[in-house]
């Protein structure tokens, strides 16, 4: 009793790893591509930089033994990297076994693709398509090119094929907007075809104000979306889609669609876990406790993973999570007030 009084933030100190960690980190904060949706041309002209490999070597040292998983971008596109060909090295020999990258793909090769399918490590790639024409993808996708796009696709898959891989993964994620939802389908197709075991149809967040792609109203794409759904189980392709309704073939769900919409809390707070469940680490080393918050706790480069895990901006932010007294950061959090409002159980992890 006499500690706590003395000590109130100290029974929120944490070991990292239970739960195993979702670890989120971009390598770069370059991207090559322009999508309006994304919040990237709003800092286009700030100041580029790759991260070092020393510094990943670090993180891959401290953070990835307790990790679950870690995702090698997040807001940029980690092909960019001019240090690519290392990290994706000290990646595949580091303690964690379910590394996926983010992509948009214009940028990929064979060489790289054969040394990702090599590795066992390398969990998953997610690829991003926000069109099934090419009209509407380079429309979304600015400076990519479709042809291309569909060309790696391809050829990761056949690359795959003729290894005997199963590993990595490809699945792929398109934004839901007003001028893209008619081509869901088309997006689905392009799935199949290349051998995708996951569709994650994301709700559009507005960036800025200048895109009005926002579907509010999903009634009107209720029989496209219960036909795509049940297509895509057809195909043994998972889909996530954005919405909960009992006309969605729920019957055929896997355990991650029926849950794809709600984080698991209420074993530390009943309204986000972020601080005992994952990381987001920036390209500088930065480290955030979620991607939303908006403050670094701590800088790998200066600080050990373990110090800043148990700092004080770490300890008050349980606090205030366990307690449901919010910092105003998670307040005001996108994904609980865009995708599930009503029960405040999203966070995207």
């Amino acid at each position: 009793m006499l500690q706590s009084l003395l000590n109130p933030l100290g029974k929120f100190q944490h070991s990292p790893g239970n739960p195993r960690l979702h670890v989120r980190m971009d390598i770069t904060n370059k991207c090559n591509l322009l999508c309006p949706m994304c919040h990237y041309p709003l800092t286009v002209k700030e100041h580029k930089f790759d991260m070092e490999p020393e510094l990943f070597r670090k993180i891959a040292d401290q953070v990835f033994p307790h990790a679950a998983s870690v995702a090698l971008a997040c807001k940029y596109e980690a092909f960019m990297s001019r240090h690519i060909d290392e990290i994706l090295e000290i990646a595949g020999a580091s303690a964690c076994r379910n590394i996926g990258i983010v992509s948009n793909a214009t940028l990929w090769n064979e060489r790289r693709l054969r040394t990702i399918l090599s590795n066992d490590a390398f969990d998953v790639l997610h690829v991003s398509v926000d069109g099934g024409t090419k009209a509407t993808y380079e429309r979304f996708r600015v400076n990519a090119n479709f042809d291309k796009f569909i060309r790696n696709l391809e050829l990761f898959a056949r690359l795959r094929r003729e290894m005997g891989r199963t590993r990595p993964a490809l699945r792929l994620n398109t934004v839901f907007m007003k001028s893209n939802a008619a081509e869901l389908p088309l997006i689905l197709d392009l799935a199949i075809r290349v051998e995708a075991t996951r569709l994650e149809v994301i709700r559009f967040l507005p960036i800025n104000g200048s895109l009005d792609e926002a579907i509010n109203d999903y009634e009107p794409f209720m029989p496209m979306l219960a036909e795509i759904k049940s297509r895509a189980h057809n195909h043994g392709i998972e889909i996530f889609l954005p919405i909960e309704d009992p006309r969605l073939d729920t019957a055929r769900d896997t355990a991650l669609e029926a849950g794809c919409n709600e984080a698991e809390v209420g074993t530390y707070s009943d309204y986000c876990e972020a601080p005992w469940s994952g990381v987001q680490i920036d390209p500088n080393g930065d480290m955030f406790p979620c991607l939303y918050y908006g403050k670094a706790f701590g800088n790998l480069k200066q600080q050990d993973f373990v110090e800043i895990w148990n700092s004080k901006p770490y300890l008050e932010l349980r606090r205030s999570l366990a307690t449901l007294k919010l910092h105003k950061p998670c307040e005001v959090c996108n994904p609980h007030g865009f995708d599930n409002m009503e029960r405040k159980k999203r966070i995207n992890a």
